[in-house]
């Protein structure tokens, strides 16, 4: 078998992630998370698409919402809401646990990763979950009148200012996290994430970056859009404000320097021959993981094509 890392955001990651969770040994799978829109909140270090992998790896995700924890009580907020507190960023009793214990373990001089691995335990996971990297970097939303951070972007605006632009802060002090070694993994996958928000902030990493484009066809992208349409999130509209066609043509040429591989819904396979143009290998799959048996087929799929090669 051969080794996978996964370079993964939040909620259409942590679907593909589940599926090669239950699909491949723990010890043959490496999940490298974007950190870009942690943020600090009520004195709290949060870790959105953490999190998200974190619970949907350990069967705690509340699937309704697509994010947060299962069976969730709202006490806190409640009395928050009550004292005129700040509330636009929702945080439920159980997750205020975690955010809590990680904000402790920071303090008490831990790395980003080691808390991480940390909570897994709590979690009963295996310690296969890292942050991209160790120091912060920060995601900003530029739009036409000011710079957003991305969680006021994303929660409390909930998307709605047209995107122009992505700012990345705090590159100049921040490495690929050093407890990966790369040159470890056979296969590298893109998972179906936001290819701005959730996987440019990992490909801003020198070492990552670097990495992807000399050793690109040991790298497989999984598509986001299908039919058009964003698969989770707001990619497709992020497109459109770009000025980008909203199709898997665009996320090839997006990923055209540091992949060589990906699969695509059967619904787009008329962009087959134009993606192999692009120098793309076309790999057909059905790329909508709105149940486990779907999540667990497309990452046997993807897996049995790998393991051929």
């Amino acid at each position: 078998m051969k080794n996978y890392l996964l370079l993964c955001g939040g909620v259409g990651g942590a679907k593909l992630a589940l599926g090669f969770k239950n699909s491949i040994d723990s010890d043959n799978l490496t999940i490298a998370v974007n950190t870009g829109d942690d943020f600090t909140h009520l004195g709290l270090r949060i870790c959105p698409d953490l999190d998200t992998v974190m619970y949907t790896l350990a069967s705690e995700s509340d699937t309704s919402k697509g994010w947060g924890r299962k069976d969730e009580t709202w006490n806190m907020l409640s009395a928050l809401s009550d004292m005129e507190g700040e509330t636009w960023f929702q945080l439920g009793d159980k997750d205020l646990a975690t955010h809590i214990q990680r904000t402790h373990l920071i303090n008490s001089g831990q790395s980003l990763t080691d808390a991480t691995h940390n909570l897994c335990e709590s979690f009963n996971l295996p310690k296969f979950i890292f942050p991209m990297s160790n120091q912060s970097v920060e995601t900003y939303i530029q739009t036409k009148n000011r710079l957003l951070s991305f969680q006021e972007y994303f929660v409390k605006l909930k998307c709605e200012p047209p995107v122009t632009d992505f700012v990345f802060k705090g590159l100049d002090k921040a490495d690929f996290n050093k407890d990966l070694d790369l040159s470890t993994y056979d296969e590298i996958i893109i998972c179906p994430s936001n290819p701005y928000v959730s996987i440019n902030p990992m490909l801003q990493l020198p070492k990552l970056k670097n990495y992807l484009h000399d050793y690109s066809h040991n790298v497989t992208t999984i598509s986001p859009i299908v039919n058009a349409q964003s698969l989770k999130g707001p990619t497709a509209k992020m497109m459109q404000e770009l000025g980008q066609e909203v199709s898997v043509k665009t996320i090839a040429k997006f990923y055209n320097n540091y992949s060589q591989r990906i699969f695509i819904d059967s619904s787009d396979v008329s962009e087959s021959n134009e993606l192999n143009d692009l120098g793309y290998e076309v790999h057909i799959a059905d790329l909508i993981m709105n149940n486990v048996n779907k999540k667990n087929a497309l990452a046997k799929r993807i897996i049995d094509e790998l393991e051929s090669k």
